[in-house]
């Protein structure tokens, strides 16, 4: 072919197309959120693709009844309807699986008071309950660092919405350590043994939401816990699940308190000579499930090593007398069982209150048994809760059978939902 020719030929000829390159792979953000989903009863979970960062949202609902009927006849009688507690929980972990959080906001008007009477700076009175980090990478020293509920006592840190009965026994009124800020080492499996637990922490002693500088009088408590027939959910009352295999646990703790503000604590009143007291506490507990047949009891203890006076002084400018500590001791009993075919719970309750150390000592001696039954539409979840107790005392009678006699009706009706 011609030179000439082959050359036109080329230049007419259409241009060659590459060919297309091979789609990319969509890029992943590990950051993204990778599921979100709702389980009735534990809240809103969201978490990311690469499992480090989980955000999960609850909310619970306690609206209730109370009725109060004093035999004594110059006490009048009294009905109240409350929002006894509104709480919003926040938990999940942030740059890895093992750094956790906890926050837990109470909106009713007793969530948000202290526990501290006449305590110093509304600032306490506020809707935060617990706040705390918690970073379990090693089994045996799991740590928790913030505001949370102390490791003492089983029925107080038991939640308020897995309560068999409508709350919890006058004599964890009168000995619990309620919630303060600082420390604890813990392990729910110590050794991979599967039946032994310890909690060991040391607390700021000031009491939940305190804000003042302290004065170093800390609050030292160690718990242990035995499970000799193996693990099982022993921080829920009432034995729901109708528990084929028999659970038991057996608790005890103890909790020294280096000045404490509050007469039982970091809670309870301030004492009137604004002075501080040590403490020693001590409590057993043991908690029984099988067959959907719960029981619970506890021992509880409590004895002022020293009472530090204050310099209070009165209106006419003189010294306040020092006041008592609050010495004694309590405890509970409580059996419960669920019907085999229905949701349905009857349990009863026993608990007292006593002062050791005769008229060294302010508390007064207190009685409450009664019976109680709970309707469970979704478990702890959503469920309708009445009991009844006859409450009697020192402040009823001078005697035991006229305390009686004299003694209080109290009726509680309460609805929860957990969502």
């Amino acid at each position: 072919m011609p030179p000439l020719l082959l050359l036109g030929l080329l230049a007419t000829a259409p241009p060659v197309q590459a060919a297309p390159e091979p789609p990319r792979p969509a890029q992943r953000d590990p950051d993204a959120v990778a599921r979100a989903r709702h389980v009735p009863g534990e809240g809103l979970e969201f978490t990311t693709a690469d499992g480090r960062f989980s955000l999960q949202l609850r909310a619970r609902l306690q609206v209730r009844y109370d009725f109060v009927a004093p035999s004594v006849p110059d006490r009048p009688t009294t009905g109240t309807l409350q929002i006894r507690r509104a709480r919003l929980q926040l938990k999940g972990n942030a740059f890895g699986r093992h750094n956790r959080y906890y926050i837990q906001f109470g909106f009713s008007p007793a969530d948000q008071t202290n526990g501290l009477i006449a305590g110093t700076g509304s600032i306490r009175r506020n809707p935060i309950r617990d706040a705390r980090l918690e970073f379990d990478h090693l089994r045996d020293f799991t740590l928790f660092v913030g505001q949370m509920k102390i490791p003492f006592s089983r029925q107080r840190v038991i939640s308020s919405g897995n309560q068999s009965m409508v709350d919890r026994s006058i004599a964890n009124a009168e000995f619990q350590l309620d919630r303060d800020i600082g420390v604890q080492a813990l392990s729910r499996d110590v050794g991979g043994i599967g039946w032994l637990t310890y909690n060991a922490g040391v607390f700021m002693g000031e009491g939940r939401n305190a804000f003042e500088p302290s004065d170093f009088g800390l609050l030292y408590v160690a718990r242990v816990e035995a499970l000799p027939l193996g693990p099982f959910d022993d921080y829920s009352e009432g034995d729901l699940a109708r528990s084929k295999r028999p659970g038991l646990s057996l608790g005890a703790a103890y909790a020294f308190h280096d000045r404490a503000i509050g007469d039982r604590g970091v809670h309870g009143e301030i004492p009137a000579d604004g002075g501080t007291t040590d403490l020693h506490n001590v409590t057993a507990d043991v908690f029984f499930k099988w067959c959907g047949a719960a029981f619970h009891g506890a021992f509880h203890w409590r004895k002022a090593a020293r009472r530090n006076p204050g310099d209070a002084l009165d209106e006419e400018m003189q010294p306040i007398s020092t006041a008592r500590p609050r010495d004694g001791l309590g405890g509970l009993a409580q059996l419960s069982w669920i019907l085999p075919q229905i949701p349905l719970e009857f349990a009863g309750r026993y608990s007292f209150v006593r002062r050791i150390g005769g008229d060294t000592s302010a508390i007064q001696w207190h009685d409450e048994l009664g019976p109680g039954v709970s309707y469970y539409f979704a478990g702890h979840n959503l469920k309708l809760q009445l009991d009844y107790f006859r409450v009697w005392g020192e402040d009823t009678g001078a005697g035991v059978s006229q305390a009686i006699r004299r003694g209080t009706d109290r009726v509680r009706l309460q609805v929860q939902l957990a969502f």
